[in-house]
């Protein structure tokens, strides 16, 4: 893991969001940008970065890290925001 300290802020929605999940959350590098998925489907690398939301723990990629100053709603995947519509 990297040695220098994240400070992130995590919008209100998305702590909850992330408190509500059933597995840690790992942002990850995609062709649309940083987006927060589970750790089922994209697993942490040794070099994420850790932050801790209530009892989960997110992970962030080195690769995206130095770009992200907020974790909010632009991170979940389409598919979540539907769910989430409904």
């Amino acid at each position: 893991m990297p040695a220098k300290p994240l400070f992130l802020k995590v919008t209100p929605e998305m702590e909850e969001y992330i408190r509500a999940r059933s597995t840690d959350q790992r942002v990850a590098t995609t062709c649309e940008g940083p987006l927060m998925f589970s750790v089922r489907i994209s697993p942490p690398k040794a070099t994420d970065h850790i932050i801790v939301v209530g009892e989960r723990k997110v992970y962030i990629s080195a690769v995206q890290a130095p770009f992200i100053k907020e974790i909010d709603a632009r991170m979940l995947p389409r598919c979540a925001l539907e769910k989430k519509r409904q």
